[in-house]
């Protein structure tokens, strides 16, 4: 991969484990002062951010490989192409 794109991935990186840790940091505080919250909201506001993070970051890492393919395709990259010929594998 190019500087570039390991810099945008570098950058969802930090935005995930700090929405992580911010989640993960929710759920002990929802666990240990479950008789002062009863309805667990802390618990639930937690996995609702330790799940944006993740999605934060699976979506950086698919952007980033968005961009590499297509600056490999305008430098002229063979791309395999189908035909209409069937080939078995074993």
């Amino acid at each position: 991969m190019q500087e570039k794109h390991l810099k945008s991935i570098f950058t969802f990186k930090r935005t995930a484990i700090f929405g992580g840790s911010i989640g993960i940091i929710f759920i002990l505080l929802g666990q240990f002062a479950n008789g002062y919250n009863t309805t667990y909201f802390l618990t639930a506001l937690g996995f609702g951010i330790l799940a944006g993070s993740v999605v934060n970051y699976l979506f950086g890492t698919f952007l980033s490989l968005m961009e590499e393919f297509t600056s490999n395709r305008k430098k002229g990259a063979a791309i395999a192409t189908a035909s209409k010929n069937y080939y078995l594998l074993k």
